[in-house]
């Protein structure tokens, strides 16, 4: 479904850093893929790589066998947009808009406008992860868990083949991050969604079919 191929990352803060070095690293549909690593290690670089936020220096993205490499900028949004879901390390909610307003974004960027189908899409997904009756509430009304969900429900409005998520339980509690996790087990196993999330915590790899360390500029299965 995705492929990275001999993948090379170099920035330059001033002096260059090569961030990656011929990694390699196939995902497939209907998985659960953990990322770790040490802080700086390229974790949200590598997701970035993945999600085509980003793009290699060297090598090759390959999203359903096609390279991404000459596609044209709305080319690629059209892809990301339609083919991925996304979940940021800091919350991306807007405040100024209600929770279902927030969760029919994706469908605006894809559609250029909403109709009833959208908002009955919304709404389903809103009562799929239990937050319909929050769907009128501004995101700084809601706690920290339901605003995790809303952000999940966002990331699946466009019913993505791939959900991408950074740090997907940082600064939740015990109880919250193993929630959160037993929703995109649930999303994988009623949807078919590919899920690849960064983590620093070992109590969540448990719900990963394949767990990738960063070390050495590149990846090691673990």
């Amino acid at each position: 479904m995705i492929e990275l191929i001999n993948v090379k990352k170099i920035y330059k803060d001033p002096n260059e850093i090569v961030v990656f070095e011929n990694l390699n690293l196939k995902i497939s549909e209907n998985e659960i893929i953990a990322i770790i690593g040490p802080s700086g290690s390229g974790k949200t670089t590598l997701l970035n790589l993945i999600g085509i936020i980003d793009f290699p220096d060297e090598g090759e993205v390959l999203i359903n066998s096609k390279s991404v490499k000459n596609l044209n900028e709305n080319e690629i949004s059209k892809l990301r947009n339609e083919f991925m879901g996304f979940i940021f390390q800091t919350s991306h909610l807007i405040n100024e808009l209600t929770i279902l307003e927030n969760v029919l974004i994706p469908s605006l960027i894809k559609n250029k406008f909403l109709n009833g189908k959208d908002l009955k899409r919304a709404e389903e997904i809103l009562e799929y992860l239990s937050l319909y009756n929050k769907k009128n509430n501004l995101p700084f009304e809601i706690s920290g868990g339901e605003r995790k969900r809303v952000e999940i429900a966002r990331a699946i409005m466009n019913n993505p083949k791939i959900i991408i998520a950074d740090e997907p339980t940082a600064n939740l509690d015990q109880r919250l991050k193993f929630s959160i996790m037993e929703i995109f087990s649930k999303i994988r196993k009623d949807f078919g969604t590919t899920i690849i999330f960064s983590t620093h915590d070992y109590e969540i790899l448990k719900y990963a079919d394949n767990v990738y360390k960063i070390e050495n500029m590149n990846l090691k299965r673990i």
